[in-house]
């Protein structure tokens, strides 16, 4: 008898553990493509970083980031131009990810009784938690090496902004 509710616990885990994963699936085929959402962070002419955001909008003398509100920025203030995050956004997602899935899993597997390794729920979260960050952040280190972001050198230069709008017109406009 204590094997049959041992075992059925097990399935009653195994089952919660994947209505959670499933139920964080969407398809949505109905949905408009968005292909101008391109993160940037726009750096003065000393290197200092004047802000970040999406690209709200191009034109010959300004460009418009959206964050929380539209910012526009003058070419001739700009120094160089950065796309995508910074490579501590992918360990800090990674090791937040990490671990909220280590802390759910493990503290779900934990078994006060165990004669090798007892631990309680909230230790087993702890535990998970903490392990899992570490892991999470070391791969979201790794993706760092996949990231390809790039650098454009405008330097209030009108012939340079003009290479860069136009590559960036190209990647809106696929």
């Amino acid at each position: 008898m204590k094997a049959l509710m041992k075992t059925i616990k097990q399935q009653i885990r195994i089952t919660a553990l994947l209505f959670f994963f499933m139920s964080n699936i969407s398809v949505s085929a109905q949905k408009e493509i968005k292909k101008h959402n391109i993160f940037i962070r726009v750096y003065n002419l000393d290197g200092k970083m004047i802000s970040k955001g999406r690209i709200a909008f191009l034109n010959d003398s300004f460009i418009g980031l959206k964050k929380n509100k539209n910012i526009e920025i003058s070419i001739h203030d700009i120094g160089f131009i950065k796309t995508k995050q910074s490579p501590g956004n992918n360990i800090i997602i990674g090791a937040a990810t990490g671990a909220a899935l280590g802390a759910v899993l493990i503290a779900s597997s934990s078994s006060p009784n165990d004669w090798i390794f007892p631990y309680t729920p909230a230790e087993g979260g702890l535990i998970g938690g903490f392990s899992g960050a570490l892991v999470g952040g070391a791969l979201g280190g790794i993706t760092i090496l996949f990231k390809h972001s790039s650098t454009y050198i405008i330097n209030g230069d009108l012939e340079k902004w003009q290479v860069f709008k136009s590559m960036i017109e190209k990647q809106i406009f696929k």
